[in-house]
C-alpha cells in the first residue's frame, strides 16, 4: 500500500477513536439498577407539645431484602402547601430499619426520604400526620378564658353564665374531663396538691372554717381564672389570700 495511503487510514482511525472517547465521556451516568421502598410505621396523635415522638420505618430492596447502614433523612413540613424540611437523619440497621427521634413543636405533616446510590434508586415513604396539642392543664386555662366577660349567676354551669363551681366544671369538660358540680364536691374527689407544684389548670379552692365556699382555675403568675360573685363576670383575678388547697383532675 502507497504511504499517503497508509496515512490516510491512520488519520481516520484516529479521528475514530477520539470521536467514540467524546461519546462515551458524554454519557450520563448509567441509572440505578435496585428499585427500593421506604415505610413508614403509624405514629401516635396527638401528642403535647414538646413530647418527643420515634419515626420509625423500613428501606428495602430487590426481594423486600432490607437495605442496611443507609441514611435516612425524618423530614416534617407543616402543611400541603409548605417545603419539606429535614428534621434529623439515621441509619439503617440489620433489618432495614431506622428509628428517629423528633421533639414535635407544632402539627405537622412527617416523612421519612432515602436519596438513593448509584446501585439503589431512591424512595420515600407514606406521610404520617402528627398532631400537636397544649398539656391538658393549659388547655383547662385556654377554655376558661374563654368565657371571659359572661355573667355571674348562682347555680349556672354554662354555656351563657357561671357561678365559680359551674365554671371550673365547664372548663374541664371542653377538655373531656368530668367534675362533680359543686365545689365542694370537686374538693372532695380531687387529691391534694402541693402548692409548690401548682401547674396552670389546677383547681384552687377557697375555705372558711373548712368549708369550701368558692372555687377558680390557675392561670399562672398568681392569678386564676373564676367566676367571682353576683354582679360580676368571668374574668382573670388575683390570688388574694394564701387559704386556698389545690386539686387537680388532669
Amino acid at each position: 500500500m502507497p504511504t499517503s495511503a497508509k496515512r490516510r487510514l491512520a488519520s481516520a482511525g484516529i479521528a475514530c477513536a477520539a470521536g467514540a472517547g467524546a461519546l462515551f465521556a458524554a454519557a450520563p451516568d448509567a441509572a440505578a439498577i435496585v428499585k427500593t421502598q421506604q415505610t413508614l410505621d403509624a405514629a401516635p396523635t396527638p401528642v403535647t407539645t414538646g413530647a418527643e415522638v420515634t419515626f420509625t420505618g423500613a428501606l428495602t430492596g430487590l426481594g423486600d431484602r432490607p437495605l442496611t447502614k443507609q441514611k435516612v433523612d425524618l423530614e416534617w413540613r407543616g402543611g400541603q402547601d409548605q417545603p419539606w424540611s429535614v428534621s434529623s437523619s439515621g441509619t439503617t440497621d440489620a433489618n432495614g430499619r431506622a428509628a428517629i427521634p423528633a421533639t414535635i413543636t407544632v402539627s405537622a405533616e412527617w416523612r421519612i426520604s432515602y436519596h438513593g446510590t448509584r446501585v439503589n434508586d431512591p424512595a420515600v415513604s407514606p406521610v404520617v400526620g402528627v398532631q400537636s396539642q397544649q398539656p391538658a392543664g393549659q388547655r383547662v386555662v385556654d377554655a376558661a378564658a374563654a368565657q371571659a366577660g359572661k355573667p355571674y349567676s348562682y347555680g349556672a354551669a354554662g354555656p351563657d353564665r357561671f357561678d365559680c363551681s359551674g365554671l371550673t366544671q365547664f372548663a374541664h369538660k371542653q377538655v373531656g374531663i368530668d367534675l362533680p358540680r359543686t365545689s365542694r364536691d370537686q374538693r372532695a374527689a380531687l387529691a391534694d396538691v402541693p402548692k409548690s407544684d401548682m401547674k396552670p389548670g389546677d383547681l384552687l379552692f377557697f375555705a372558711n372554717g373548712g368549708s369550701v365556699y368558692h372555687a377558680g382555675i390557675f392561670a399562672g403568675d398568681n392569678k386564676m381564672w373564676a367566676a367571682p360573685e353576683s354582679g360580676d363576670v368571668v374574668r382573670l383575678q388575683n390570688i388574694w389570700t394564701d387559704a386556698y388547697t389545690v386539686g387537680r383532675a388532669w
